[in-house]
């Protein structure tokens, strides 16, 4: 469905793809104030107990919950109405119950030890519990408001997540004056924001209803369709993850505080990337259920223009600023941590290739987790070795071995699937204007900046000039993340709005 802005059309897609991307943007603003806080507040020691807290719960919630939730994107805009709430309510029941599972498993004193080590943080596993109580079963609403199409809900729920818990959290602590009013408060908003997912969720189901929605048929295509791919989420959680939980048994809280903050990304860009990748994921869907494959093949080279057309010259901006990012954001305690930093950011070049997409979106999450089982077995023990007896930088490396070799290989069996080869697969053409335009573009910011000594402020007023500098060249040759037409007829639409503003409306009474 599309609609007219003057002469132009702007696509529905267009705007939930803006609309989620605006609430992941606006929850991403509020969740850097946390460590902003936090790294002043804390000592450095209480700073890794934290890091490795929230690993924890964080490791677990989505390890438990199998991915159940993603069983949304494929079933529900194709569902009918009493199917649409039987979806809603069996996911929700699951979560719960994968909840209650991994909570019993954390307070195991033989397994815990696995995931809390034998330190400090074995003092905390009731805060880790209530996390995980909270946490995991809110997973649901993601891809519940995306696939309802609930624009408003995509740009409120995020950020409003984000401050609440950064309300509670520096309330409880300027209160309390301790690292467990921090966990505290993180608990707190944990419960607010578990109210919430729960009458969102289930608003509209009647409790006499209950019974009569649930559906064993469709139970089973649920979990048919989630469990390869929610088996393939362990694995890849273990891939991304396992090199931090080793981590908490291996180095000590404050060096652990340092490998933390060199995990923190590049602000926006995987928000971003996640905002397109769930739209196009739903598109890519409904061609495969209309048996249109080739179809895919298009709408993925959309989608990958789409991401490199940020990710590559947010790269290349946050690896020259770094340093200033890491003092600004963690303080100099923490700039032991930028060459990790640097490293890091180089894995978002294979990471916005969308692996894995095509596979989900043509029922195909077997392969995945034949992938990651796999590659896991090559990268656990790598993991384990390189940090034994090369510490952080050998979890740094580890990291990147095991994003990038089961993405590569996700990659070949996708090509196989829609009947393509390394060259025609990927947009290369629209790649080499976007890497030309932002590293030309970049080339004078680098000399500004070993050459001239500035402020903050100023950094952040030539970031921008360098964004805008690259966004108008990728406006101009076609591969900007917003093409063109959807640009100008927003633009033609707030003008023709401010203009019909009645002049009397401005006159001073």
């Amino acid at each position: 469905m599309e609609k007219k802005a003057g002469t132009s059309v702007i696509s529905d897609s267009a705007k939930q793809t803006a609309s989620i991307m605006a609430g992941k943007i606006i929850a991403l603003l509020a969740t850097f104030t946390m460590p902003l806080f936090l790294t002043r507040f804390l000592t450095k020691y209480e700073y890794g107990i934290f890091s490795q807290f929230y690993l924890v719960v964080n490791f677990c919630t989505v390890i438990f919950s199998l991915g159940i939730h993603s069983n949304l994107y494929f079933f529900y805009p194709n569902a009918s109405e009493k199917e649409r709430r039987s979806l809603i309510l069996q996911t929700l029941i699951l979560l719960l119950i994968f909840t209650l599972f991994a909570i019993g498993l954390v307070n195991i004193p033989l397994l815990n030890t696995f995931l809390i080590g034998k330190g400090d943080l074995l003092n905390y596993i009731p805060y880790i519990s209530l996390g995980i109580l909270f946490l995991l079963p809110i997973y649901i609403i993601e891809p519940l408001y995306v696939a309802k199409i609930d624009n408003v809900t995509s740009v409120l729920y995020p950020p409003a997540v984000v401050l609440f818990r950064l309300a509670f959290v520096i309330g409880f602590a300027v209160c309390l004056h301790n690292l467990n009013a921090v966990f505290l408060g993180i608990i707190v908003a944990g419960f607010v924001a578990f109210a919430f997912v729960m009458f969102y969720s289930l608003k509209g189901i009647e409790l006499k209803s209950i019974r009569s929605l649930i559906n064993l048929e469709l139970v089973k295509k649920q979990l048919k369709y989630s469990l390869p791919f929610g088996l393939t989420l362990v694995l890849n959680t273990l891939a991304l993850q396992f090199d931090k939980i080793i981590c908490i048994s291996f180095l000590v809280p404050a060096a652990y505080a340092t490998y933390s903050v060199a995990f923190y990304g590049i602000p926006g860009v995987e928000q971003v990337y996640q905002s397109l990748s769930q739209v196009y994921l739903i598109k890519m869907a409904s061609k495969f259920h209309e048996n249109k494959i080739a179809d895919i093949s298009e709408i993925y080279k959309t989608l990958v223009t789409k991401t490199y057309s940020f990710s590559i010259p947010a790269i290349l901006l946050v690896s020259l600023y770094a340093k200033r990012i890491i003092v600004l954001f963690f303080t100099n305690k923490y700039i032991d941590a930028v060459p990790l930093f640097r490293t890091y950011i180089l894995s978002f070049l294979v990471f916005m290739l969308g692996a894995g997409l095509i596979l989900r979106a043509t029922d195909k999450t077997a392969l995945s987790l034949k992938v990651y089982l796999l590659s896991s077995l090559f990268t656990l023990p790598l993991t384990y070795f390189l940090i034994k007896h090369f510490g952080i930088w050998g979890g740094m490396t580890s990291a990147m071995v095991s994003i990038i070799l089961p993405k590569v290989w996700q990659i070949r069996y996708e090509m196989r699937l829609i009947h393509t080869n390394f060259f025609s697969y990927f947009p290369w053409k629209k790649f080499l204007i976007i890497a030309l335009i932002s590293v030309i573009t970049i080339i004078p910011f680098i000399f500004i900046e070993y050459f001239f000594e500035y402020g903050n402020i100023i950094m952040l007023l030539l970031a921008a000039i360098y964004l805008l500098s690259v966004s108008a060249l990728e406006i101009k040759y076609g591969v900007f993340i917003f093409d063109s037409i959807a640009i100008n007829a927003k633009i033609k639409d707030l003008t023709s709005k401010f203009i019909s503003i009645p002049a009397s409306r401005f006159t001073k009474r």
